[in-house]
């Protein structure tokens, strides 16, 4: 694993020579998902130790979810106005910060009212990322650069959780929260390396004052709405992304919880989960330079999600074989799942980049499609819990799949050009999977 992770580092180091700014994201983004996977399995019974019960728990995250809805477009149209980077560093700066504070914090109210404005500051600043990206992304071996980036960034996480339990033996949970809080610190301070061009002010925004300040908060709540009626292809974008989101917001809960209902140990989950992340890190740079050959990235992608329909299918079904093969079949079918997701996510990545229009309304776009995947994120868990509920955990699976063909379904309707294009734009400035703190 770490030779893989080494080896994918070297290669990006290759591939980026001259784009200073990807090296800042790839350094950033790394210390990022170390400080995630040292708290990964931290933050749930932490919060549990502090008093908060398994509905208000449920209840934090539903409102740290709901709340980037509103917010995620809006931060999205004002960094089309005043630039990105202000608001990447601003909002990684304020967010890292957040982490020691909820070691510090006893009572269960003020904690979670921590969680949530830490919540929405990371998750809202996930648009302005991404517009950064469509900004800035080379046209050559776009897909490849993206998988070679999230393959190392997803093994460093793997690393960063085999090493949580020694790092936790050995500083505590409230030392390993100040560790991750100065990683996610570092990582914010190289964020400042980042050279993004000065964006001039527009006129309109000089003579509006304030009128065109709430004006431009309020085309941005919209924006999902105007983008549909506006650009009628943009629709199948947004569709997909919701359905993609509400499928994987699935596996993070219910997968565990499967696995032990099945037979599995408990001390065999955190394996049985590392396995598929290794299965995925590994895929990812194949489906990158695959993608690059093809003329066009839905042929990447809807085979990619017909496979994970079709995993997520056969693991609802384990829930109906015997014990000893139930659990032979969820092992199987969770780390195959892996492998077409692996392949294809660099492509819809990629696609995302090339659907974005001009940068003069970049940031506003990918802040409605973020609001897509937040919503989904809000339904996901009420849907999954009341269908576990009522019919059983192995039933959800087959809600996920469903979900997955309707993905599949909305991207294929996706509009895009016979080839990619060939110009060479300016150095990429981030390309990183978005990173929570906790």
């Amino acid at each position: 694993m770490i030779r893989q992770g080494v080896g994918a580092i070297r290669e990006m180091y290759g591939l980026t020579r001259g784009l200073g700014n990807l090296r800042v994201m790839l350094g950033s983004g790394l210390l990022g998902m170390a400080a995630s996977g040292l708290l990964n399995p931290v933050m749930p019974l932490y919060l549990r130790s502090r008093g908060l019960g398994f509905q208000e728990i449920g209840a934090l995250y539903t409102v740290g979810a709901l709340l980037p809805i509103f917010v995620q477009p809006v931060l999205g149209a004002l960094s089309d106005r005043h630039g990105r980077k202000p608001f990447v560093v601003g909002l990684s700066l304020v967010t890292s910060l957040m982490v020691p504070a909820v070691a510090l914090v006893d009572d269960p109210q003020p904690l979670a009212a921590v969680m949530i404005l830490k919540m929405l500051l990371s998750r809202s600043a996930a648009p302005v990322s991404n517009a950064m990206v469509a900004d800035f992304a080379p046209a050559r071996q776009r897909a490849t650069l993206f998988a070679l980036l999230d393959a190392t960034s997803n093994l460093v996480f793997v690393a960063a959780l085999f090493a949580s339990s020694a790092v936790i033996r050995a500083l505590s949970v409230a030392g390993t929260f100040f560790l991750a809080g100065g990683l996610f610190l570092a990582g914010s301070l190289l964020l400042l390396g980042l050279d993004e061009p000065a964006r001039p002010p527009r006129a309109e925004a000089v003579r509006g004052g304030v009128g065109a300040a709430w004006g431009l908060v309020f085309r941005g709540l919209l924006s999902p709405f105007t983008y549909v009626k506006d650009r009628p292809g943009a629709a199948a974008l947004f569709l997909w992304q919701f359905f993609f989101t509400f499928a994987l917001a699935l596996f993070p809960t219910y997968l565990p919880l499967y696995a032990v209902e099945l037979g599995a140990p408990r001390e065999a989950v955190g394996p049985l989960v590392a396995a598929s992340w290794l299965t995925y890190a590994f895929a990812q740079p194949f489906g990158g330079r695959l993608s690059d050959r093809l003329s066009r990235r839905v042929g990447m992608i809807v085979p990619g999600l017909a496979g994970m329909a079709v995993m997520a299918a056969v693991l609802g079904a384990a829930g109906w074989l015997p014990n000893g093969a139930a659990l032979m079949t969820l092992v199987g079918a969770w780390v195959l799942l892996a492998i077409p997701d692996g392949l294809h996510r660099s492509s819809a990545s990629a696609l995302v980049v090339e659907q974005s229009p001009a940068p003069s309304e970049r940031g506003r776009f990918m802040g409605a499609l973020g609001a897509c995947g937040a919503l989904a994120s809000v339904l996901a868990p009420v849907t999954y819990g009341f269908v576990a509920q009522a019919a059983g955990i192995g039933s959800t699976f087959l809600i996920s799949s469903v979900s997955l063909v309707l993905a599949l379904g909305c991207v294929s309707r996706v509009r895009e050009a016979s080839s990619h294009a060939t110009s060479e734009p300016a150095p990429v400035a981030a390309l990183t999977p978005t990173s929570e703190p906790g």
